[in-house]
């Protein structure tokens, strides 16, 4: 599955700190990796792709390996600020805090589903310590919708005995989007966000 960045699907979120030319290397070899996935694209492919010689993008990365590396950092990195973002503007009712994390993790990926796919299909082409790093933001992000859900245990809102199988089934629905939706499907960006964000309250009442 690839995701068809012809159809006007953001390739990187606004507000990073890239230059220009920095932003154009990424969204060219988000384009390239999630289209024909990381081990069959080199560094001259991207480079020709962008009209450029080889040499030129060693000014920015070091490697093909370091540069989904920062990739896959960027997208676990402003996933997890969107999920951090979504729970302050919640209010403090256990309900809504899960409602509107599950809805800011399912828009993330719906929204950037190259960025998303790619970061998470080709973490096995890092290195250990590399991969570690990332799964260590991952670890927290899903740390904040555990302690939605354990908070709203305590509180009695929700009735859920096992927080961890509810965090990881919540993840898998937002990561498996990008394989599937395009804006061509019968099934709306809006009405998927509204609708596993519910999937998601169901599972913990």
């Amino acid at each position: 599955m690839t995701v068809d960045v012809a159809a006007g699907l953001a390739l990187l979120p606004e507000g990073l700190d890239l230059t220009p030319a920095k932003r154009r290397l990424y969204e060219k070899a988000l384009e390239l990796f999630s289209r024909d996935t990381y081990h069959a694209v080199s560094i001259r492919d991207i480079a020709a792709a962008l009209g450029q010689q080889p040499s030129t993008l060693y000014f920015h990365v070091s490697s093909k390996q370091d540069l989904l590396f920062e990739l896959a950092v960027i997208g676990h990195r402003t996933h997890q600020a969107a999920l951090r973002d979504a729970l302050m503007d919640a209010g403090a009712e256990p309900r809504d805090q899960l409602l509107c994390v599950v809805q800011a993790h399912v828009r993330q990926h719906l929204d950037y589903p190259a960025l998303a796919m790619v970061t998470n299909r080709e973490l096995h082409a890092l290195s250990e310590a590399q991969r570690e790093n990332v799964l260590a933001i991952r670890y927290q992000s899903e740390q904040i919708i555990r302690d939605v859900i354990e908070r709203g245990v305590r509180l009695g809102a929700f009735t859920t005995t096992d927080p961890f199988l509810d965090v990881k089934a919540i993840g898998a629905m937002g990561v498996r989007l990008p394989e599937w939706w395009t804006r061509d499907s019968p099934q709306t960006r809006d009405g998927i966000i509204e609708r596993y964000s519910h999937y998601a309250l169901k599972l913990v009442t």
